[in-house]
């Protein structure tokens, strides 16, 4: 039987109030959602300083919190791996195939709705034709959703030690992890890693 299937992609960097409104849209437009946290294989890197069980741990604590147990009857989280440098203009065809094969064998259809606030004007470009006509985008501009919240500014809040933003930015999940998340990312800012694709 064919669903109405919404799937959030996100690194989650950490995660933020805009996350979950967003998913929270796509619950309420959909029967099954498929949040995908990204960038599985990169941590240590001053764009992706946290590893995937972290981020994982903080998203399921964080939709607990917001949804309660029943959240486990609409929502699917899987993660996604990185396969290509994200300045590499050339690949996008290609990462637009290996992310949809990737909703697809997960979702089970072929159709979906994709949910996505980060620069909306570029997903269209990842998908051929094809693929666009199976895919309804529902795109939001960050500049006008949660004053523009973003993971990176987070990033810089932590390392400011500015916790009013991040007490107004974050859900509880992110707050409570303050010192942990701070440790991490000061450590990763006095010793990156390169970004790097596996």
């Amino acid at each position: 039987m064919k669903h109405n299937i919404g799937v959030f992609l996100s690194r989650m960097q950490p995660l933020h109030i805009g996350h979950l409104g967003i998913i929270e849209k796509a619950i309420s437009e959909n029967d099954k959602v498929v949040v995908l946290i990204g960038s599985k294989n990169k941590n240590g890197t001053l764009r992706n300083p946290f590893d995937v069980k972290l981020r994982r741990e903080i998203l399921e604590d964080a939709l607990l919190e917001k949804f309660g147990h029943e959240y486990k009857n609409k929502i699917f989280i899987s993660e996604l791996p990185d396969w290509s440098m994200e300045t590499e203009v050339e690949t996008f065809l290609e990462w637009g195939r290996y992310l949809y094969y990737n909703i697809v064998s997960i979702a089970e259809q072929k159709e979906f709705s994709i949910y996505f606030s980060d620069e909306p004007k570029l997903i269209k470009s990842w998908f051929e034709k094809e693929l666009q006509d199976r895919i309804i985008f529902r795109l939001f501009e960050r500049n006008n959703m949660f004053d523009a919240v973003s993971s990176t500014k987070i990033r810089q809040a932590f390392i400011d030690e500015d916790k009013e933003y991040i007490q107004k930015s974050c859900p509880n999940a992110v707050v409570k992890r303050y010192d942990e998340l701070r440790k991490i990312l000061k450590k990763v800012n006095e010793n990156p890693k390169e970004d790097y694709t596996i």
